[in-house]
């Protein structure tokens, strides 16, 4: 079954295996839903990226949780990811709710 795996891992497997990992900012649970499907078509992993606009909007355990559903349903390793974070606290308490990595916004 599909799960949500570090991101991490999931980059080093496409080193290894020489292909590229798409990632797309998500915002609602209809763009997860269009994402996820269009992954599964292609039978690739993918990254969701939340900015925290995302986050703020949609709530992190919302996002988490529909992904876990969309990555158990389409069998496909999904990475939830922060995107253009600056605040460290809220990186972690947000890592804390299961995103897996995050890009910290320090321009």
């Amino acid at each position: 079954m599909g799960n949500i795996v570090s991101t991490k891992q999931m980059l080093l497997n496409a080193q290894k295996g020489n292909y590229a990992v798409p990632a797309f900012n998500i915002h609602n649970l209809e763009t997860i839903q269009v994402v996820v499907e269009t992954a599964a078509e292609m039978r690739s992993p993918v990254i969701l990226a939340g900015t925290p606009g995302t986050i703020n909007y949609a709530g992190a355990d919302y996002i988490v949780a529909i992904a876990g559903v969309a990555a158990s349903k389409y069998d496909i390793p999904i990475a939830v990811h922060l995107d253009h974070f600056e605040d460290v606290e809220a990186i972690k308490g947000n890592i804390d709710m299961g995103f897996k990595s995050a890009m910290i916004d320090a321009s």
